[in-house]
This record gives structure tokens, sequence and C-alpha cells, in this order.
């Protein structure tokens, strides 16, 4: 009997000890791969010419890091949702009419993306289910898929105005960071893209002194047939004037509830969109300082089951929400009066991990559905420039990309940067 009382409880030992030593290898190994990625910098592609010729650029140039990519994007929807990938991409795109719209707003990016799928050797249909991250995490309303924390902060005599996010993703994104460089045309301004290979946007800023970040709120009112999130993105990046890029924001009909922080020139604005309309946020009387998270504070356009849920909400399960922790974390870090947010005090905000479970700053973690894909820094005022990450920005270094000319304020005419 003491013989089998000892074989049961190692047995137990064993049961307890095999997911423990597996979990400590996993995240030994996401350290080790952390540590490893220090020194590494987003992929670099230049883009020119026409929509389709960008597009076959992009998509010759990372054709491998996109089948990557798009595999494991497949996977993910095997896995998350139990069912074959490429019928759901089907599904959703029978269920969805996006094209209309980017047809009348962005016309030369649906060549874009058909340039992409053509280079990189992938099916339309599969491409263009890629370019909407924010539209399929809405049609399956995937909560766990939104965590990233931005902000902006207008210019001051003692430093430009910049906008910052840290970007966070699916775990299986990672390696697929890519900055897009876009060259200026006659009919473009010069743009630097922060993405995942085979994306055509996820935040940016062009040489006219226009930036722009995102946040996904998936409580807002969606729309089947608005114009999606990274063709949003995009066709901000597209105007190079106040009035243009304000115009575009407020006037398109928007595909997926989002947040988006804009800065222009020496401002900053905060826009939250729905279906319905575009409602400004301003956290900071005077709009000299915006930040932001995952659920809007201006925009009353809810979904019938989010407006139940928020009802049903104590205060302190909203308090304690994944978005209301990161929010508060921004706001006891930068709305303080008399503080001149410089460009390390943004590192520090952008770094900082003030709460253990819901930091601004999310590491990549064994079995971790969400991590910071990459950390962004976009200096606007005179002579723009993007700082990327690529990773957490508490383990990698800032990446910084300065454009090979300065629009002036009327538009699109260069003139020389200035080596300084």
């Amino acid at each position: 009997m003491i013989n089998r009382a000892k074989e049961v409880n190692m047995i137990c030992l064993r049961t307890l000890l095999i997911p423990l030593l597996t979990f400590l290898l996993g995240a030994a190994s996401a350290q080790n791969s952390q540590e490893s990625d220090q020194a590494k910098k987003p992929l670099y592609v230049e883009l020119s010419g026409s929509g389709y010729e960008r597009g076959l650029q992009h998509g010759k140039a990372l054709k491998p890091q996109i089948a990557d990519v798009l595999g494991r994007f497949k996977a993910d929807l095997k896995i998350s949702r139990d069912r074959d990938p490429d019928s759901l991409i089907s599904e959703f795109l029978h269920v969805t009419d996006f094209i209309p719209a980017i047809k009348k707003w962005t016309p030369d990016l649906l060549d874009e993306v058909k340039g992409i799928a053509d280079g990189s050797g992938q099916t339309f249909e599969t491409i263009f289910a890629y370019q909407l991250p924010d539209e399929i995490w809405v049609y399956f309303d995937k909560l766990d898929a939104h965590h990233c924390s931005g902000l902006g902060v207008a210019k001051t005599a003692t430093h430009p105005a910049y906008v910052a996010q840290n970007l966070d993703l699916e775990s299986w994104r990672h390696g697929s960071q890519t900055v897009l460089h876009v060259l200026q045309s006659e009919t473009l301004p010069e743009q630097f893209i922060f993405t995942t290979a085979g994306l055509i946007a996820a935040n940016g800023v062009n040489n006219s002194s226009i930036g722009v970040c995102v946040n996904t709120f998936m409580q807002l009112n969606a729309s089947p047939d608005g114009l999606p999130v990274a063709f949003v993105v995009r066709g901000l990046l597209a105007s190079t004037s106040e009035k243009s890029a304000l115009e575009f924001i407020k006037n398109v009909k928007h595909a997926s509830g989002q947040n988006y922080i804009l800065g222009i020139n020496d401002k900053v604005f905060d826009f939250e969109a729905s279906a319905t309309g575009v409602v400004q946020f301003t956290p900071v009387v005077g709009g000299s300082l915006v930040y932001h998270t995952n659920h809007p504070l201006a925009n009353e356009n809810l979904k019938p089951w989010w407006a139940q849920r928020t009802r049903q909400m104590t205060s302190e399960e909203r308090r304690y929400s994944n978005s209301h922790v990161r929010f508060a974390s921004l706001q006891t870090r930068l709305a303080k009066r008399d503080i001149d947010i410089v460009e390390q005090k943004i590192k520090e905000t952008l770094r900082s991990r003030d709460s253990d479970w819901n930091p601004v700053c999310r590491s990549l973690k064994s079995g971790g559905a969400i991590f910071t894909f990459g950390s962004t820094i976009m200096t606007l005022s005179g002579h723009p420039s993007l700082q990327v990450t690529y990773g957490p920005p508490d383990l990698s270094e800032y990446v910084v990309y300065s454009f090979r000319s300065v629009a002036t304020p009327e538009g699109m005419s260069p003139k020389p940067q200035l080596n300084k």
C-alpha cells in the first residue's frame, strides 16, 4: 500500500511539474527571443509609381515574409474560430462590401492591394482580407485584440509636435514588422508607414507634417460598407493640409469603430469614429495634449450589446479593465500642470509598466495573445520624422527614418531637408 501511495504521489508530482516546466521553458524562450530582438530593425521597402506599381514592389520585395505571416494569419483564424480559414474569409467578404467605399475615397489603394497580391503570388481575396484586421476583429467582436495606447502633444517653445503610439497586435505577427517608404510623386507626399508585411498601413507620417495613430473601439457601431481603417490611415497620409485631412476624417463613412490621434503641423487632434459619425475628444483643456486607449469617451454610438454590458458593469470593473488601467497610466504620467512633454518623456511613457497585468508596454510572452508589436514616435512641426522599435520599446531602441524632402506649408513643393 505504501509503495502504491508513493507511485500515486509521483504521478501527481509529474502531472504538476510537466506543465510548470513547459511554462518556464516557454517563458525563457520568449525572453531569449526578446533579447535577440534588441538589435533587429523592421523590414524596409521603398515604394514609388502608381498604386499598382507600389503594391507590386511591396509584394515582390517581401514575398517570403508575406507568405509566412499569411500562413500564421490563417492558422490563427482556424484556431480561434475552429473553422476552415478560407471559408471564413469567403464568408467575411460575402457579408461585407468595402470595395465601393475604397473606390470612392482611395481608388489607388485598391490597385495597390492588387499589386501586393500579384507581387507576392497570393490570391486577391486573401490579401484583401488581410488588409482588414480591425474589420475582422469587429466582425467577430474579438475583445482581446485591442490594446494600443496613443498620445499627441502640440508644439511648444521647447519642442515640436509629436504623435506617438504603442501598437499592440497579435503575437503571431512578430517578425513581420515593416516600414514602407512611399516616395514623393506629383500626387502624393513622401510617407513613412509602419505596418506588417503585406498590409498597406497601421500608422504613419508624411513630409507635410501629418501623422496618424489609431486605437480600436470595438464598442462603437461599425458599417459593412464603410472605409476600412488601413485605408483611412493611408487617405489621411495622402493629405497635405490641415483642411484636407480634417475634411477626410470627418466626411468618410467609417467601417470600424476607431480612435484617430492626428497630428497636423503644430497641432494635435483626437477623433472617436463610428459608422454614424466622428466626435472630437479633448482630454486636456486647450487641446495641447491628447491621449487614448481602447474605450470611447466622447462618441456614444455604442453597439447594443456593449451598451447593455456597460449598464451592468460595476464601477470597479470599469476602473480595472485593461483599457481603463492604461488610460489612467497615460493620464497620470502626462496630464500634469507645468510638465514639458519632451521626446524623452514620451519614450518613458511608452516604455512604462505601471500595471503588471495591463501595462502600456506589453512583453512578448510565450502563449500570450497580444504584445507591443512596435512603438512609433512621429515628430512633426518643420522637419518630420518617424521613430520605430522592433517589438516592445523597453527592449528595443528606436530607429529613426528621416524624409528626403520636407513639404512647404502650402502643399506639395519640396524643399531640401537640412542636416544638423
